[in-house]
């Protein structure tokens, strides 16, 4: 290293702290400005779109490739005499407590996926919330 590169080293420091000292707040900015709606098609896109689709229809990239078809999620209330599901559709993406009435258990945990994901284990309010955001963005998409 050259000596004006070593003398470069305390700049860049002191840019590095202050871009992260501002990141917390920029993060959280821009999550306040998006909806439920809109955190919970996030979420779905992320989640759940390569198996049901983007359009939440089953028509996703890997739909094909599974061994039951992946339900048309915005029918949910129709098939439900014209009232969304809230709970059943909250258990179903939660996937922590088997039910028989979901089958098998081709979909994913999420709740499990979601609570042990990352660097270090998450609080159930931190899955819970993830769970609801999907769950409201699929009642808002209901025809």
């Amino acid at each position: 290293m050259t000596t004006r590169q070593n003398k470069s080293w305390p700049r860049i420091l002191r840019i590095t702290l202050a871009n992260l000292l501002f990141l917390p707040a920029t993060v959280a900015y821009s999550v306040e400005t998006l909806t439920v709606e809109e955190l919970g098609r996030q979420r779905f896109v992320e989640s759940c779109a390569a198996c049901h689709g983007e359009n939440a229809k089953g028509g996703g990239v890997v739909a094909n490739l599974l061994t039951a078809k992946p339900a048309d999620l915005t029918q949910l209330s129709k098939r439900n005499g014209g009232t969304f599901p809230f709970g059943k559709i909250y258990d179903a993406i939660d996937g922590r407590q088997k039910h028989a009435a979901h089958g098998s258990h081709e979909m994913p945990v999420w709740g499990r996926l979601w609570q042990e994901g990352g660097p270090y284990e998450r609080s159930e309010t931190f899955v819970r919330g993830r769970i609801l955001e999907m769950v409201i963005y699929l009642r808002s998409i209901q025809q």
